[in-house]
């Protein structure tokens, strides 16, 4: 009984955290939304499975919270996202050992955070492998052109030069995307990525023979 009261408690905890993000994630693009969200989950637990992680409702919290005040999406009054995750997570009677690491992956897990002293425990490294498989492959390249269309920023900018924030789509591709692959953390990771990188490049092949079609 005592078992079937914690895997009951553990749902519930979870529902309420699937609730929780589902609100705030509101008015993000369709690349960010909570299918995202739902696939880094799904992608953390199945590599975290891989690492033999211990807790897995580490994982899957951090996983859930990880886009949670989004600097891409943050208008000005916004809450303090670490605060929001600890009093959500407090009331739900998470330890906090729990906590301070789902905040730790909340800062730090971004391509473009500034924490570079981040103490990569196995829970980040799953998590941010995680959501930077979801930025390759053929759902990254569907999800760069949405946030550029989302921004209305141009498809592609003949010659321009990659200086990690190109105007363009294609440009994000050389800012960010094609890189990711050796920045994975796991094993597991590096070998999606590896699968995920190649649909990049061909798709980038075939982008550059269409645009300079000749008659």
């Amino acid at each position: 009984m005592a078992i079937y009261s914690e895997e009951m408690e553990r749902k519930l905890q979870i529902s309420k955290v699937e609730d929780f993000v589902k609100v705030n994630i509101r008015g993000f693009d369709a690349g960010h939304d909570w299918y995202h969200i739902e696939r880094v989950r799904k992608l953390a637990l199945a590599l975290g499975k891989e690492e033999k992680v211990s807790n897995t409702l580490t994982v899957e919290l951090a996983a859930l919270l990880h886009d949670i005040g989004d600097s891409k999406f943050r208008k000005p009054g916004d809450c303090n996202a670490g605060e929001l995750i600890a009093d959500l997570l407090t009331s739900l009677q998470i330890e906090k050992e729990i906590i301070d690491e789902v905040i730790i992956v909340n800062n730090c897990i971004s391509f473009s955070s500034k924490e570079k002293q981040v103490i990569k425990t196995q829970v980040f490294r799953i998590v941010q492998d995680a959501d930077r498989l979801d930025a390759i492959g053929a759902i990254g390249i569907a999800r760069a052109f949405n946030y550029g269309g989302f921004r209305n920023n141009p498809i592609y900018i003949p010659d321009e030069k990659s200086t990690g924030n190109s105007s363009s789509t294609i440009g994000h591709f050389y800012d960010k995307l094609l890189k990711l692959k050796e920045m994975m953390n796991t094993t597991a990771g590096r070998k999606i990525a590896e699968e995920r990188h190649e649909i990049l490049v061909r798709f980038l092949k075939e982008f550059y023979k269409e645009w300079d079609f000749q008659i």
